[in-house]
């Protein structure tokens, strides 16, 4: 979909402390347009959401392990589920879902396979799920545990409450074993100079280490 600027968009440095209230124009652009009915696995206050449905989707539910989030959420949000994804029933009819939203999500869960496939239930033949997954494999974390670093932080690659890590490789995998297969690729580069220079010196060698994470955009096979 094609991002347009909110009036409402709060100033840079609010949206930074407020980690429930995330707008994310990388997610909004990976979306295909024409979705008449969009989840959000993890919405926070319902931001993302909002934008949405603003921007002529139909209906827009939310999934919200907060409860403080979870219920501010609901006043932009036409439906709203508080609760751990993994352990609550969703209300949400099979097959009735055009586009799934788990934008750093699938890492917080114990068994984000399973997660995937319950999610699955929900889409329309033609539905897809859009996640943004961060990559253990950056390079600056490599370097750190080249150090024998592996230090935990509130937020990021590291967040102390992930409890799943993946590569490209991964998270390929993971959607290949629910019978669903990688569309489209968003990556979010964050690669210093010297580093792209030597993944062009060794020919691509490198380039996994590149992106900070990944965001993409998958589909049930036919």
């Amino acid at each position: 979909m094609k991002y347009v600027e909110p009036a409402w968009l709060p100033p840079p440095e609010q949206r930074r402390t407020d980690y429930y209230a995330h707008l994310r124009r990388e997610i909004i652009e990976a979306v295909p347009e024409g979705c008449e009915v969009i989840l959000d696995v993890g919405c926070g206050k319902g931001t993302l959401g909002r934008w949405f449905k603003e921007n002529g989707v139909a209906q827009v539910w939310g999934v919200e392990l907060m409860a403080g989030p979870g219920e501010a959420s609901k006043q932009w949000l036409d439906r709203v589920v508080i609760g751990n994804v993994e352990q609550t029933a969703l209300p949400f009819p099979a097959g009735s879902v055009d586009c799934i939203i788990c934008a750093d999500l699938l890492e917080h869960t114990a068994d984000p396979w399973i997660v995937v496939a319950n999610l699955k239930k929900l889409l329309k033949p033609t539905g897809c799920i859009i996640a943004s997954i961060p990559n253990v494999g950056f390079h600056r974390n490599i370097r750190r545990m080249i150090r024998g670093q592996w230090l935990y932080t509130d937020e990021g690659l590291l967040d102390r409450t992930h409890l799943r890590f993946f590569t490209f490789q991964t998270i390929e995998e993971m959607f290949a074993r629910n019978g669903m297969a990688i569309e489209a690729v968003f990556k979010k580069v964050d690669a210093g100079v010297n580093i792209r220079v030597l993944n062009a010196l060794l020919l691509g060698y490198l380039r996994h280490t590149l992106y900070l994470q990944y965001i993409v955009r998958v589909r049930i096979m036919s």
